[in-house]
This record gives C-alpha cells, sequence and structure tokens, in this order.
C-alpha cells in the first residue's frame, strides 16, 4: 500500500461507496422483509383454507366409497387423473425473481374428467368437485410458500451482505485510510520540522557579527606589505 495523497481519496472514496452500497441493501432487506410479512397473511388463509376443504373432501369421498364401492370411484378417479396444466411462471417481487405456478381451470365437468355424466353418481360428482376445489388452493398455497422460500433465503442472503461491509469491508478500508493518514501526517511533521530547522540556521548565519568574518585583503594592499 502506497501512502499517498491519491491512495487516500481511493480509500475515502471506496468506503463511501461501500456504506451507500450498505444502506441500498438495508433499504432492500427492508423491503423484503415488508413483503413477506404481506404473503405471511396469504399463506396463513390458504393453508386455513386448503385444510378445512382437504377435511370436507375426505368426508364426501368417504362417503362416495361407502355408497357406490371402490370400484367405481377409482374407475373416475382414473379418468380425472390428467388434464389439469400447471405452467411455470417467473416474476420480479421486490427485485427478486421468483419461480410460482400457474394452474389452468381446475374445475371440471364430468366430460372433461374423461366419464359420461349419466353414469357417475351424484356422490361420486360430489367427491370430485371437492377435491378440485381443494387442488386449486393446495397450487395457490404452493404457489405462495415457494416465493416465500425464495424471498426469506434473499433476505438471509441480503443480511450476510450488509454484515459482511459492516463488519469487513468498510472497517478494512477505514483502517487504511487511517495507516495512511498517519503516514502523512508524520511526513507533513517531518517536513515542518526541516523548514523550522532550515530557517533556523539561516537566521543565525544572516545575525553573525561581521567580525565573524573577516574581511578577505585586496591585492593591492597584499603588494604595499
Amino acid at each position: 500500500m502506497t501512502a499517498t495523497r491519491t491512495e487516500l481519496l481511493r480509500r475515502r472514496s471506496a468506503i463511501a461507496f461501500a456504506a451507500q452500497g450498505r444502506d441500498l441493501l438495508i433499504d432492500k432487506r427492508m423491503a423484503l422483509v415488508r413483503e413477506l410479512h404481506r404473503l405471511d397473511a396469504d399463506v396463513s388463509a390458504e393453508r386455513e383454507a386448503a385444510a378445512v376443504l382437504a377435511r370436507e373432501g375426505r368426508a364426501l369421498l368417504d362417503e362416495s366409497i361407502a355408497e357406490e364401492g371402490p370400484a367405481a370411484v377409482a374407475a373416475v378417479a382414473s379418468g380425472a387423473a390428467t388434464g389439469v396444466v400447471v405452467e411455470r411462471e417467473d416474476r420480479m417481487v421486490v427485485g427478486v425473481r421468483v419461480v410460482t405456478v400457474q394452474a389452468g381451470d381446475v374445475r371440471r365437468t364430468a366430460e372433461e374428467r374423461g366419464a359420461a355424466p349419466a353414469l357417475v353418481a351424484p356422490s361420486i360428482e360430489a367427491a370430485a368437485e371437492a377435491c378440485e376445489r381443494y387442488l386449486e388452493h393446495v397450487l395457490r398455497f404452493v404457489a405462495l410458500e415457494a416465493t416465500v422460500r425464495r424471498l426469506t433465503e434473499e433476505v438471509a442472503r441480503t443480511t450476510r451482505q450488509v454484515n459482511a461491509l459492516e463488519n469487513v469491508v468498510i472497517p478494512g478500508l477505514e483502517e487504511e485510510a487511517a495507516r495512511i493518514t498517519a503516514v502523512l501526517e508524520e511526513r507533513e511533521r517531518e517536513e515542518h520540522s526541516r523548514l523550522k530547522r532550515a530557517r533556523e540556521r539561516r537566521r543565525v548565519s544572516q545575525d553573525r557579527p561581521a567580525q565573524d568574518h573577516p574581511a578577505v585583503p585586496r591585492p593591492d594592499e597584499e603588494v604595499r606589505r
């Protein structure tokens, strides 16, 4: 490290830049936390709704099995196992890219499930509809949970960056700037002392009496002697 004023200016500029980056990261972290608090209510609501629909769907499914038999329910279920399309969706949340899932139309008719309406018992149809309502909430819950998980990871990463800037980068730059400042101040004191000694020697030389410096005789005076 060269102790020059240019290097000192560079360190000070780097300190200011690092502090600005730290402040921006802190603002980003606060925005992420606010978004997480907002999503937390949505996640809780979807989880609660999914739990209620799961119980309802299970009760209707048990009822349909009891009334129509496992074979009839399994036949309808095998035809309804396909046809639900789920697409991946990328979006930005507080500057963070998150991957969610976007489901198509989950609720379907008997024909869309691959069964003839006249051959499907009402209890099986009711169970199928309940399961589809449950699936809707599950998909929304999964998408929200994935977003929350991604934002939580980003909060942790941003916190590590803030800590690194606050506890490592900025203190290191400040220490380097302090060492450079100390060297420059020492040089300045040495230069001041040198100039002071030079002025003192000059003053003593100017104040010395004339007899201390005998005049050199001229050539004609030497001849007369």
